[in-house]
């Protein structure tokens, strides 16, 4: 086989393992981003339930 062909494979592999890469790095960021929004809605959820506590004890 001819040397072109090498380099062809090459670069397809090299090309599928960096879009491989991308997607793994975007998923875990979207991830992160959920985990975190998730903190901010029971952070809220504490503040309004530590509110309303503070109305029934007074």
């Amino acid at each position: 086989m001819s040397f072109w062909f090498y380099i062809t494979i090459i670069t397809a592999f090299s090309l599928i393992y960096y879009g491989y890469e991308k997607k793994k790095k975007y998923e875990l960021k979207a991830k992160e981003i959920e985990l975190e929004q998730q903190k901010l809605e029971l952070e809220k959820i504490k503040i309004e339930n530590g509110k309303v506590n503070e109305k029934e004890t007074q």
